[in-house]
């Protein structure tokens, strides 16, 4: 029901191994001496005053606190990416030909008529829909709560036939993608557990 930042995640995952390899690369490099010819300087056994010498510089301080300021907001910016969200498309529009006039429908509206669709399915009490993508391919992403005694092939097989067509031939167009989450609705003092179906 919710989107996560997956891409993201392997994007910086692989940014931060590639600089993790190549910092690990130049430490062994420097310790088997086979930078001894570029930087006699980083030589393993070589006087350290170079390197002490530029940390003791008046604005050294500044480059790391500023450094630091700039990882801390990529980590902030990494991290609020993190949070799952709901991805709502934008409002669809339904028609063929902008000159013979313009129709747009909130793609709320729409998830809300298939959740009261699904949530008339025996067994079915509640019902939470998402749609996303375009009017031409759009997706659906359904979290239905199902009675622990309902048949869970007859739900399946509902969503996947009457409620999934229902949607498709009201957008006017085919659905890319369906996503079913099942959860099974137990008696008020229980928990409740879901099944995913892809």
């Amino acid at each position: 029901m919710r989107h996560t930042a997956a891409a993201a995640n392997r994007t910086g995952l692989i940014i931060l191994g590639l600089i993790a390899l190549l910092i690990g690369l130049a430490v062994l490099a420097i310790g088997f001496g086979l930078t001894a010819p570029i930087a006699p300087a980083l030589e393993a056994g070589a006087d350290l005053g170079p390197v002490a010498s530029v940390l003791a510089l008046p604005y050294a301080a500044v480059i790391a606190v500023v450094v630091a300021l700039i990882l801390a907001v990529i980590g902030l910016r990494w991290l609020s990416a993190q949070v799952p969200r709901k991805d709502f498309a934008k409002p669809f529009r339904m028609q063929a030909d902008a000159r013979t006039g313009l129709t747009t429908v909130n793609a709320e509206v729409i998830a809300e008529a298939v959740a009261a669709d699904l949530e008339a399915t025996d067994g079915v009490s509640d019902a939470q829909v998402i749609l996303r993508g375009t009017a031409r391919s759009p997706e659906l992403l359904i979290h239905v709560d199902a009675d622990e005694r309902a048949d869970i092939d007859a739900v399946i097989a509902d969503v996947a036939e009457r409620a999934a067509g229902n949607a498709s031939m009201a957008l006017g167009a085919p659905l890319s993608a369906v996503a079913l989450e099942i959860g099974i609705a137990r008696t008020r003092s229980r928990r409740q557990r879901s099944v995913n179906v892809q």
